[in-house]
């Protein structure tokens, strides 16, 4: 390879190449690696996405399924069979976001993509060029890739997005005018807590392209992570609350009940009666992996996330306002007209 590629990006890439010309089609190769004239495809044939993120499913290939293919941006052209997206997730990280991405995915008439690393290499583009043309109608080829419909009895499609995509909601309002975006939030100081357990990538300075942040320029002393995660976190609440009126809000504190008691009639989705006890059993193992989910720790292990969070707050409690603005006289979401504007 002779693209300048990150760690993690030569880890999506690492396979056996394969000449585009020797394909028939491009059909179960998904888009992972974008350049401003290249993209790269890993072959998943008909696997299904039940992992908690996309990288997971990378390492879950066979050895021998591991197929690497390099094109141009217009090999975008020939995907005909792909569902429209029925809704974008964005989220503040550590709020319940993979577990309802999961709880979707437990469903054979879904088809969930979490965090799938090409939409995170597209935006580094995208806002390295702001300017440029054709970005929505680009944005909306990647997506139509990555919703193959390859089974029967796909219906609905949903892309669980990274914590750091509030910032190109604009660009995915221009791309998708009448999709649902929903943006999932908890307590900052809970937030923090999980961060301090165990960083993201987003709260560790310079893992994210910092052009798709909006952090204010208060120096830091080295190593004070969580006056930068607090600063993350400050970044992802005000974004959503001065785009509040494209989302659909919800609490961590509304899983998972709020899936079957409002979300599956909001999204059209029909699940049978066996489906619906799966989908409630799998919430209660832990979003990342199959053990029994027992809760997190209590609030005395936050350390100093109440204080260092005080900045955010105000953001959080106008989320809280907002949407309980939203939810309707019966307590109800499905009852929502969206997009409002």
């Amino acid at each position: 390879m002779n693209e300048n590629f990150s760690a993690n990006e030569r880890a999506l890439l690492h396979g056996q190449d394969v000449p585009f010309e020797q394909l028939p089609s491009l059909s179960g190769w998904y888009p992972v690696v974008a350049r401003i004239d290249k993209l790269w495809w890993r072959f998943f044939g008909e696997k299904r996405f039940s992992e908690p993120f996309f990288y997971n499913s990378v390492s879950s290939l066979n050895q021998d399924k591991r197929l690497c293919v390099q094109t141009a941006f217009n090999a975008l052209d020939t995907f005909e069979n792909s569902l429209a997206p029925t809704a974008f997730i964005f989220h503040t990280s550590r709020c319940g976001s993979t577990l309802l991405s999961q709880l979707f995915a437990s469903l054979p008439s879904c088809i969930v993509l979490s965090e799938p690393p090409i939409i995170d290499s597209y935006l580094s583009l995208y806002h390295a060029q702001p300017g440029q043309n054709g970005a929505e109608k680009t944005l909306r080829q990647l997506v139509g890739a990555l919703g193959q419909r390859r089974f029967a009895e796909e219906r609905h499609f949903f892309i669980k997005l990274d914590s750091w995509h509030i910032k190109s909601l604009p660009l995915f309002r221009k791309a998708f005018p009448d999709t649902p975006f929903i943006f999932i939030y908890r307590k900052p100081e809970e937030v923090l807590a999980s961060h301090q357990r165990q960083r993201g990538p987003q709260m560790v300075p310079g893992l994210v392209d910092p052009a798709l942040l909006d952090l204010d320029s208060e120096p830091l002393m080295p190593g004070e992570l969580d006056k930068y995660s607090v600063k993350v976190l400050r970044h992802f609440f005000k974004a959503a609350c001065d785009q509040a009126n494209e989302l659909i809000l919800l609490n961590y504190s509304q899983l998972p009940q709020i899936v079957w008691t409002d979300l599956l009639d909001l999204f059209s989705i029909a699940p049978s009666p066996a489906e619906l006890e799966a989908m409630k059993n799998r919430s209660g193992s832990h979003s990342k992996n199959a053990a029994k989910f027992t809760g997190d720790p209590e609030p005395a292990a936050y350390r100093t996330g109440n204080e260092l969070c005080a900045a955010v707050y105000p953001y959080y409690e106008k989320l809280e306002l907002l949407r309980s603005e939203q939810v309707s006289i019966q307590g109800s979401i499905v009852s929502l007209s969206y997009p409002s504007k």
